[in-house]
């Protein structure tokens, strides 16, 4: 199976998501449809909000939603398993980039603008992953993801010809066949001694 090492590691991944109680936050999607509220038409909030519960429901479950992805995989359902293990990992893809621009904006100073800042701490604290498990399981999720691949299916090759077959076309080849009765005939025959056909003039 070419998955076979792909799938194990999503399944360590979604493992160590629920140990480590990476899952998603409710919150988080309500703060993004709050930031995006503005800018949207009345008509297209309907819609809006439902995609982003949607996406908070699956979120929510974490390593639960990986390991339900696998599941779908492994029963060859791989397009929807991806993208319901991309659901599952998607909340810890999030909060490692929000980890990482924290830490890099604390130590570096490069952003100044307070109301930047004041987003970006208010995003920090809707994440946890209360624990090292957390993480590395987003991790191994996401490079198991990553590796999950539709099978190739392999190219039908063509029978060879056997050696019987091989020494028919040879003797084809090398005769003719008479038109009255269908005599295997030497090429430079000009009757057939079965039926005494004359086809030399034929």
């Amino acid at each position: 199976m070419e998955n076979k090492k792909w799938i194990i590691l999503t399944l360590i991944g979604g493992v160590l998501m629920i140990i480590g109680s990476a899952v998603g936050s409710t919150a988080f999607y309500e703060f993004l449809y709050n930031i995006f509220s503005d800018y949207v038409t009345e008509d297209l909030k309907p819609l809006i909000s439902a995609i982003l519960a949607i996406i908070s429901f699956l979120a929510a479950g974490g390593g639960y939603t990986v390991i339900a992805g696998v599941v779908l995989v492994m029963l060859n359902q791989y397009r929807i398993g991806r993208i319901i293990i991309s659901f599952g990992t998607g909340f810890g893809i999030i909060g490692i980039i929000v980890y990482i621009a924290y830490y890099i904006v604390n130590l570096t100073g490069i952003i100044t603008n307070p109301t930047i800042l004041a987003y970006l701490i208010q995003i920090y604290g809707l994440f946890s992953f209360n624990t090292g498990f957390g993480f590395a399981g987003t991790i191994l999720a996401v490079i198991g993801r990553i590796g999950l691949r539709k099978p190739t299916k392999l190219a039908k090759e063509e029978p060879t010809p056997t050696q019987d077959e091989e020494v028919s076309e040879v003797f084809d080849a090398q005769v003719k066949y008479c038109p009255n009765c269908g005599k295997a005939l030497p090429l430079h025959a000009n009757f057939c001694n079965e039926c005494g056909a004359d086809f030399s003039e034929r």
